[in-house]
This record gives structure tokens, sequence and C-alpha cells, in this order.
């Protein structure tokens, strides 16, 4: 059987490896006594709003990611600062035909909150819902990957794809690829996951209780868990101080500073992939125009928003996804620098006048509101006028990304770097956040899935980072790191790549 190990050593998910090296960790482990059940645990996280649902085709944010790992369970699971693939529903999988054919077994006894054995029709129903026509699921490129699936068996699944693509095992982690009862139409919740949802309200809360039928049986720890809609970088740090949440998301640099002196908190810091950009659709005016996206990606200082927002704490970046501690990065590439002169002569050439209206928003995170103010600072000396429009928080996933000519995004880690580039940036992909398409990238990392050369495959990757640093929608100036607060009552808790122990702290965690 091909497992997760089988696939390290072959390669195929060594770009991974890397991007979760703690930085700093106050105390070196967290796992400091037994495990042991009862207590609420408090989560505090932003990416929530009002018109949210428990769709899983609906999942974007940080918020709907700790949700997912909370109730949901997908067929893989990603682990620690190096991406590790565990097994999730799926107890071991196993590739052939060139990564075209995968064949994933099923773990037994496992069920649904209500009590249903989970069956290889409960897997292959909701992976088809994410390409269904009118579906807007950010993994809605990973589904349509798949040209057929099939159950040998209650518990076995088989998957063909129209491509082979050996990055497959870490593409059906993404945390919307949840599962859910064959048939579901009514979305209310019903897993497999830790914990069952007793209480959601849009936008504010979810609480959920224990599944004491979950499968995982060293797993589970509290009785309750508590999952916060904090939007607001001051209102969760506070909530963190005054210990109504026990672990804290994406806390500000500067708050971080403050934060790190309180009694019984530690602040865990880690370089992840996670980016703050500005989005240009590339699909209408005038950012059609590539001289126009060219000015602008030289028109922001990035040694300056680095040095500004982040403190000095993360790396520049070139817009692209791929930060420059992963093993893919393409280092070979020009730099996008800031330039004024260069960026005003590309703005003449584009033909356009008068302001850019940029949007941006706290959904976005904080840095995404500073940082538009000091981009419209850089810009003026370009003399590129940029108009920034601060959006409320509540709906800006719904009523702005994605729909604003020019906005504020904000991506987490991905266990692959191919996950990321096709899911944010092929055409056709509802996460394609910029409308962006260019079929030299795409041909590049379709090629790149199926290469089994080490050395050929992270050239085609590169190949594909060059395109979209000098043609693509988005400007990623800078890969900050990431702070989380994690209250000292709070064992066992295993930093990850992507927030809140890759989305799963609270299967994870017991409190002293």
């Amino acid at each position: 059987m091909a497992n997760t190990k089988n696939l390290s050593r072959r390669g195929v998910l060594r770009a991974a490896g890397a991007l979760g090296l703690i930085a700093a960790m106050p105390r070196p482990v967290f796992a400091q006594a037994a495990p042991k059940r009862g207590g609420t645990l408090s989560i505090g996280v932003e990416g929530a709003s009002t018109g949210d649902t428990l769709d899983p085709r609906a999942f974007n944010s940080p918020y709907w990611g700790v949700v997912s790992g909370t109730i949901y369970n997908t067929l893989v699971e990603v682990h620690g600062p190096a991406n590790e693939l565990r097994p999730g529903l799926a107890r071991s999988w196993e590739g052939s035909d060139g990564g075209k054919r995968w064949v994933f077994d099923l773990v037994e006894g496992a069920t649904f909150h209500d009590g249903r054995p989970v069956t290889a029709a409960d897997v292959i129903y909701s992976l088809k819902i994410h390409n269904a026509e009118d579906s807007r699921s950010n993994s809605r490129s990973i589904a349509a990957g798949i040209a057929s699936m099939s159950a040998d068996s209650p518990t076995r699944l088989k998957i063909d794809l129209a491509e082979g693509n050996y990055f497959f095992p870490a593409m059906v982690s993404n945390y919307p690829l949840c599962i859910i009862p064959d048939g579901t139409k009514k979305f209310d919740g019903v897993g497999t996951g830790p914990y069952k949802i007793s209480r959601f309200v849009p936008g504010e809360v979810i609480e959920a209780v224990r599944h004491d039928g979950y499968f995982k049986k060293d797993a589970a720890w509290a009785d309750q868990v508590v999952i916060l809609a904090a939007n607001d970088p001051a209102a969760r740090a506070s909530a963190f101080q005054s210990g109504q949440i026990q672990i804290a998301n994406g806390l500000d640099t500067r708050t971080a500073a403050l934060l790190k002196s309180l009694p019984n908190k530690t602040l865990v810091s880690y370089r992840g992939s996670q980016f703050v950009g500005f989005n240009m659709l590339a699909d209408i005016e005038p950012f059609n125009n590539p001289d126009l996206r060219m000015a602008l990606k030289l028109a922001i200082d990035r040694q300056d928003v680095l040095l500004r927002i982040y403190g000095g704490q993360g790396r520049v970046g070139n817009d692209t996804p791929i930060p420059p501690n992963d093993p893919l990065f393409a280092a070979g590439i020009k730099q996008n620098s800031y330039d004024p002169e260069r960026a005003a002569a590309l703005y003449k050439k584009s033909g356009h006048t008068g302001p850019l209206r940029l949007s941006t928003s706290d959904a976005a995170t904080v840095p995404a509101v500073d940082m538009a103010a000091l981009f419209r600072e850089h810009a003026a000396r370009a003399g590129i006028q940029i108009e920034v429009v601060r959006e409320p928080a509540d709906g800006y996933w719904t009523n702005v990304w994605a729909k604003a000519p020019f906005h504020a995004t904000v991506w987490g880690a991905r266990p692959s770097a191919d996950m990321i580039l096709t899911t944010a940036y092929s055409t056709g992909s509802p996460g394609n956040d910029t409308h962006w398409s260019n079929k030299a990238f795409d041909t590049a990392i379709a090629a790149a899935r199926t290469q089994a050369n080490e050395a050929k495959r992270k050239t085609l990757y590169a190949d594909a980072q060059s395109i979209l640093s000098s043609d693509g929608g988005v400007i990623i100036p800078v890969f900050g790191d990431v702070i989380e607060g994690i209250a000292n009552e709070v064992q066992g808790y295993v930093p990850g790549t992507q927030p809140c122990a890759n989305y799963r702290c609270a299967e994870q965690v017991w409190l002293a």
C-alpha cells in the first residue's frame, strides 16, 4: 500500500515539508501531561459571516476550516509543521497508472453523527457535489479532475482521474472536501468528526458536543467546543487576554508584542505560506491590460511592507503563492521590486487615467487594511492614484472577494504547492479570485503533476511561477509569519502550516 511515508520517499510531497518551521516556541513541547477528558475548549477565528451556511461548498475561510476540522473529516489529513499526510476517513491509499488511478480503503466503524455508517457512496457524493454546475466551491478544480468514481465495496473507493496527479491524496485533504451523507440536500452539519453541532448562529458562534461514536479513540478530549466568530482582530486579542478563548488565530504582530508578557499564555510564531495580497480581476477593464497589472506590481515597496506591516517577521513575495522557504520556490525568476519610474512608464503605456478603487477589509486580516494604505503611499510616487475603500467585514467574502475589480485577499497554506496554484490560479477554478487565465500556466502545472522526475517537476513549477509572476492578476508582496495564542491550560497542541493546528486542534488537545 502507498502510504504517507511512501509518498514522501518518492518526493511527491517534499514541496510542503519545510513550510511550518517553528520560529519561536516559549515552551519546548505542548504535551506536558497525560490526556484527560472534560471541559470546554473555546477557539477564536476570523472569517465568519451572517450569510454563512453549513454547505461545505461554501467553506472558504479560516473559520470554516476550523469548523470543518471539528465537525467533519476528509479522506486524508495534514499534520504538523512538516505537512505530514495521515489517515482521515481513509486508512490507506494507493496510486497506480502514473497517478491516474487511486484506491482508498476507508476506516472501519466510522459513523456519522446520526449513527449511520460511513460508506464509499458517501465519499463519492461528497466529492461529486463540488463539481456540480451550481458549485462555487474553491475545491471545484480538484473535483473537476476526477473522471470517474466507483465503490468496489462499502469500504473501498476507486477514483480515476482525467490526468495523472501524484499530489491527489494531499489535494483531498482540503477542508471543503469533508465527507457528508450520500444524498444530503439540507446541510445541517451532520458529519463524521469529533464533535457534533448543538448550536449554530451564522456569523457569531458554533457550539458542539463530543461525538461519542468518533472512530478515533485517542482524540476529542474536551466535552464541548465553542468556535467563536472573531473577525475583529482587537476583539480576538482581547478575548484571548481575558480568557474567553483559549486558542486565538492570526494575532497581529503589534498586539502579539503586548500579549507575549501575559502569564499563562504562549505565542507560537511559524513560517507558513499564508499571504495577504491584492487581486486585480484580469478579465475586465482596466485590469485586463498586462501593462497596468505589472505597473501595480512594481508600484509597491515590498521591503517597506515587510518592515512596517509585519515588523520584519516574514519574507518578501514575488506575486506567486509559493514562499521562499518552500522547496518548490522558483528562486531563479526575476523579482518584482519597487521601481516607481518603470511603474509610471507602464501605467502611462496602459492608457488608464484616474483613481483605482482598492477594496479592503479586516475580514482579510488587519494587515490587509494597513497594507492597502501603505500601497496607496507607494503608488503615489509612481503617479498612480489608489483610492482605498474599507469594506465591512461581514459579507466581505460573499460580496467583495472575487467580485470587486481590485480587492484584498488572504490565502492560507495548502499541503502542496500544486494545490494552491491549481485552486487559486488555474483557468475555470471557482477559487481563481483574479479571473486570470493563461494556457501556458495551466499546461505547466498539469504536466508537473504527472512528472515522476523530481528535477523536471520542479522546472515545470518554476515555469508556472514565472508566468504567474509576470502576467498574473495577483500582487503578493510579503509572506508574513503567522502568530497564534495558546492558553497554557491547553495541552497537546501541535502547530501546523495552516491555522489552529491545520484546522484540527479541537480533536487534538485537552485541558489541564
